[in-house]
């Protein structure tokens, strides 16, 4: 696994497009975090490119940052396009395709839910 860009120690700010660019007929991701109850990782997809159906074990959240993406969870589709944000339970089959060069942000939470607010 590659290590993480960044720690949770010291304040930053980054513009996470400049942080992966679009490679013709590749996907590209980069892990932002990694930590023990939460995971963040930046996408880039050429247009036409996918990510085939498959599960996480945790909460995910999807962020558009540019493009267009389609992603079907548990056989309903969702368009999404910058500042769409997508929810999906632990668990969910889902896939991602590419229709324009894209990039997003993918969250992973994986604290319990059992633990209080």
């Amino acid at each position: 696994m590659a290590k993480p860009l960044y720690a949770t120690d010291t304040a930053q700010a980054v513009n996470l497009l400049d942080l992966v660019g679009i490679v013709e007929r590749g996907t590209v991701s980069k892990t932002l975090l990694n930590e023990p109850l939460f995971k963040q990782v930046v996408f880039a997809m050429d247009a036409g490119q996918e990510l085939t159906e498959h599960r996480a074990p945790y909460l995910a959240l999807v962020q558009v940052l540019d493009g267009r993406l389609r992603i079907s969870v548990a056989g309903q589709e969702h368009q999404l396009v910058p500042t769409s944000w997508l929810l999906m339970p632990p668990d969910a089959p889902h896939d991602v395709h590419a229709e324009t060069p894209s990039r997003f942000l993918l969250t992973l939470v994986r604290a319990s839910s059992g633990e209080s607010r």
